[in-house]
């Protein structure tokens, strides 16, 4: 990829764009994610409502697992030339599917990072079994309740419409090529952040949710992320900019809310 190019799409990231459909809080920005099926046929012209029939064929009868996810490991860390293409995106290592994942290992574990990057894929392979093993589950089932009483429909819907949207900021398929986790800054001076984050989904989790969380698992991690993926033009482009995601981790294992 072009330096200028990675350069001025991290000044966009610093901006703000795209899209991205989770349990999440987007901070001054926007975002989006990952997806691909082998089984849809690229087009020009994006057609939303072919590519979510499909989706919801592949998916439909997948069912939800809490078998623990197969990891893998990351690499040594790697520390770029000033020259190189990505040199200005500093220090990453590089997961065993070959993703680089820029972040600080005394904020976030090599596990945590290895799951945000199978909850990604699992919407990139079309996966609902795959985002469910990545996804808490008590927050799934609440999640659950929530959609099938306020809009109707239920999760596997839910998670075919995000590959849906995440997809047609592609244009199609796409691979992800690089994660980066933050610590984030405090966005509201009265309150800590994940108590802000959790009251935004009182409506869905409960007003007391996140106090019993606590009493439920071992840690909370609060992290700020972006995302470049690469389409099937080739062209690595930023595709998830500045968005706030929550991990707990219980019993040695990762889960996000979203």
């Amino acid at each position: 990829m072009n330096k200028m190019k990675l350069t001025a799409l991290l000044l966009a990231a610093a901006m703000g764009c795209g899209v991205f459909t989770a349990c999440g809080s987007k901070k001054n920005n926007s975002s989006s994610s990952e997806v691909s099926s082998d089984s849809e046929a690229e087009t020009e012209a994006f057609d939303t409502e072919s590519y979510k029939d499909i989706i919801m064929k592949d998916i439909e009868k997948a069912e939800a697992s809490d078998e623990p996810l197969e990891l893998g490991s990351i690499g040594e860390v790697v520390t770029p030339d000033e020259k190189d293409d990505d040199g200005d995106l500093g220090e990453y290592r590089v997961s065993d599917s070959g993703t680089k994942l820029y972040f600080n290992s005394e904020d976030f574990p090599d596990a945590l990072m290895l799951t945000l990057e199978q909850y990604f894929n699992s919407f990139a392979n079309n996966d609902y079994t795959a985002y469910s093993r990545c996804a808490y589950p008590d927050y799934v089932e609440k999640m659950e309740a929530y959609l099938q009483k306020e809009h109707g429909y239920d999760m596997k819907t839910s998670f075919a419409a995000q590959c849906t949207n995440l997809a047609n900021n592609m244009n199609g398929k796409f691979k992800v090529t690089r994660i980066k986790m933050d610590v984030p800054a405090q966005y509201d001076e009265t309150k800590d952040n994940l108590v802000g984050y959790f009251e935004n989904f009182a409506d869905i989790l409960g007003e007391d949710y996140y106090e019993n969380l606590l009493k439920e698992v071992d840690k909370v991690y609060d992290g700020e992320f972006y995302v470049m993926a690469e389409g099937h033009s080739g062209t690595e482009s930023l595709l998830i900019s500045a968005y706030e995601i929550v991990f707990v981790e219980k019993d040695g294992r990762y889960y996000v809310f979203g």
